[in-house]
């Protein structure tokens, strides 16, 4: 059997660039990527879109679909990589979600060892800098006033007890998806 398919989620926050980073990582890499939002049932979209935030009973289903989804993903590539004739980025997941608590975080670690090791990646930055990128942004479902709930919500992962890469969102998403994926090991 193949090894364990790298697993990639970027966390952090509305406006810290999990999406930017990840479609970055993801043309770098050539490799599968899953939006977290576009997983999102129409209940939360609507509930996230009217300003209200999540709680807890709305993220469980959807945090478990995520980790559902990533398991398929990583048990394919697992499948063609070991059909293949060597290794490299392209057999590895993308994924975004904010992973905002160490107990979403748990259910997304979810992914059977044998198929997948997961890495957070958190996308670190200061209150202002979330909140400048958020109000500039526009056709998102995230209202900027929900920004503060998030933040108040924030777990940070500590490396010493979760796999995780910590990275500042100061720099541009190309810089920051080529720090990670040479952090990564992924170069």
């Amino acid at each position: 059997m193949a090894s364990p398919i790298p697993i990639y989620i970027l966390m952090g926050t509305a406006g810290c660039g999990k999406t930017s980073v990840a479609e970055a990582m993801q043309k770098r890499l050539q490799c599968e990527y899953i939006e977290g939002d576009q997983l999102h049932p129409p209940a939360n979209i609507a509930k996230m879109s009217a300003g209200v935030p999540l709680e807890d009973e709305d993220r469980w289903g959807w945090l478990e679909t995520i980790r559902d989804e990533m398991t398929s993903i990583v048990t394919k590539l697992q499948q063609e990589k070991q059909a293949a004739a060597g290794d490299n980025g392209r057999f590895a997941l993308i994924v975004t979600c904010s992973s905002l608590k160490k107990v979403y975080r748990d259910i997304l670690r979810g992914v059977p060892a044998s198929v997948g090791t997961v890495t957070f990646v958190y996308l670190k930055g200061s209150r202002e800098l979330l909140g400048q990128r958020i109000g500039s942004r526009q056709g998102h479902f995230m209202a900027s006033a929900m920004l503060d709930s998030q933040w108040n919500a924030l777990e940070e992962p500590d490396p010493a007890q979760e796999r995780c890469i910590i990275a500042s969102i100061e720099p541009e998403p190309a810089v920051i998806a080529d720090h990670v994926i040479a952090l990564a090991g992924l170069a």
